[in-house]
């Protein structure tokens, strides 16, 4: 079946997250190399981001010290992202995915303020779907549910075979966005991304890339059918 449209996950798909974690280990008082290379290895041994951070503080958790450092920093960069954070294939790679007439959308588990963040980058999409304001975090099923929402009220009539969800995750991005009926593209960069596409689970993507350039000519080759 064709792909009509195509939906992106955002950290590591669009946005280079380097800085936001670097910011996270200044907060947790960590040197940031000690910090990448220990989330490397709780990644590499299969787990996730954030066992790393209770390793440097017991407890951690996520919304309430996102919370308590907006509060104390309520106009600091923390967890944001802007422009300068955007991986450089993403507007023209997006370029390239529009002139094929595909329909391009993001959803991806991001807080609040993502959205405006991403809106005010003018990327050309035809809608955004964020997270923490559906009330639903991937790889929950609901999430795709409410993306699959996003997707027809952009392109009624879309069916799950016609997406192509796009992620840097295996566990987050490819099981889950397969079993609610869509098509997959695993993309090979990122804290995840690398490690992801050497785990077998990584052979259910569609395709596994390394940028939006190999995603655009493998469309164009294979998913235009």
């Amino acid at each position: 079946m064709t792909i009509r449209t195509v939906v992106f996950d955002v950290g590591e798909t669009l946005i280079d997250e380097t800085a936001i974690f670097a910011r996270w280990a200044d907060r947790l008082g960590v040197p940031h190399m000690t910090f990448f290379g220990t989330i490397g290895g709780v990644i590499a041994s299969g787990g996730s981001h954030l066992e790393a951070f209770r390793l440097f503080s017991p407890g951690f958790d996520l919304a309430t010290e996102s919370a308590l450092w907006r509060d104390e920093d309520p106009d600091g960069p923390r967890e944001n992202f802007g422009p300068a954070d955007l991986y450089p294939d993403v507007r023209p790679g997006f370029a390239a995915l529009r002139a094929q007439g595909l329909t391009l959308l993001i959803a991806g588990n991001q807080p609040p303020e993502a959205g405006p963040s991403l809106e005010a980058m003018d990327l050309g999409v035809a809608g955004i779907g964020i997270s923490d304001v559906w009330g639903a975090a991937k790889p929950d099923p609901a999430f795709f549910d409410h993306t699959l929402d996003l997707v027809r009220g952009a392109r009624p009539g879309t069916e799950p075979r016609e997406i192509l969800y796009v992620g840097d995750r295996t566990d987050n991005d490819v099981l889950p966005a397969r079993a609610a009926g869509m098509r997959t593209a695993l993309l090979r960069r990122g804290l995840y991304g690398y490690r992801h596409a050497e785990r077998p689970e990584a052979a259910r993507a569609d395709v596994v890339v390394d940028d939006l350039f190999g995603l655009d000519a493998w469309i164009a080759e294979h998913g235009r059918a």
